[in-house]
């Protein structure tokens, strides 16, 4: 039912509602429901509910683990190239900056292009991190 979409409270009315269907359906037929008859579908509905709400909540905890282990891999893919890239552009800042190389070589083209590469990666991966696990990423 979870990944369904049902919350555990959808579940619980949902054992609540076959209790009642059970008892209208024994009116409808004329039928008598003895105490102990009823107190033996409560007990049973009541177990069930019971194993519902603890399998819905591990269930729950595993899906929420799993959903946060790729989002937590996924961040750390991002952190280690946006590390990189980082690293990059400032080395080749550094060069341009002590007059070793000139601004418009290859390390200044190296360095536009990795100041792309950053943008580019931070455009492409975060949306994807917001739309894959609904999170505020500002």
């Amino acid at each position: 039912m979870l990944r369904l979409g049902y919350t555990v409270d959808q579940v619980v009315h949902d054992y609540g509602d076959v209790c009642q269907a059970v008892t209208e359906l024994a009116g409808e037929h004329d039928e008598l429901i003895s105490t102990g008859e009823f107190r033996t579908l409560n007990r049973c509905l009541d177990n069930a509910i019971a194993d519902a709400v603890t399998s819905f909540g591990s269930a729950h905890q595993v899906l929420l683990g799993d959903q946060a282990e790729t989002l937590q891999q996924r961040l750390h893919y991002y952190s280690l190239e946006h590390r990189r890239l980082v690293d990059i552009a400032l080395q080749a800042y550094a060069a341009i900056k002590s007059g070793q190389v000139g601004a418009t070589g290859a390390t200044s083209i190296l360095l536009v292009k990795t100041l792309e590469d950053l943008r580019s990666l931070t455009d492409r991966t975060l949306p994807e991190i917001r739309r894959a696990y609904d999170v505020a990423i500002p």
